[in-house]
């Protein structure tokens, strides 16, 4: 009987779920920015985080998805979209109740 051998992972591949994971999260939280841009502080955080992951997945080059999908840059352009939209309603409602001297940031 032969001794079966057990098939190594290589050091490299163990890393590749957890860049696909960033850029895949840079995405879904794109989504989730996007479903919650009422939510002022927290939508701006958010979305500013999923940004940030999203640029660094770009820069690095690294995709998400069976085919390599660019999920990442989904997630740049929803948290971008989801920053504008946040800081162009909360400066509408500011401008048409009057109030324009409150900072957009808290």
């Amino acid at each position: 009987m032969t001794p079966t051998t057990t098939d190594t992972v290589p050091y490299g591949q163990s890393l590749w779920t957890t860049r696909r994971a960033m850029a895949t999260w840079s995405f879904c939280i794109g989504l989730w920015s996007t479903m919650v841009f009422w939510w002022y502080p927290y939508s701006i955080f958010v979305a500013t985080m999923g940004l940030l992951i999203g640029s660094l997945s770009l820069a690095m080059g690294w995709r998400a998805g069976r085919d390599r999908e660019n999920l990442a840059l989904g997630g740049v352009l929803l948290c971008g979209n989801t920053l504008f939209m946040t800081v162009l309603v909360y400066r509408g409602m500011q401008w048409f109740f009057g109030d324009l001297t409150n900072p957009i940031y808290p």
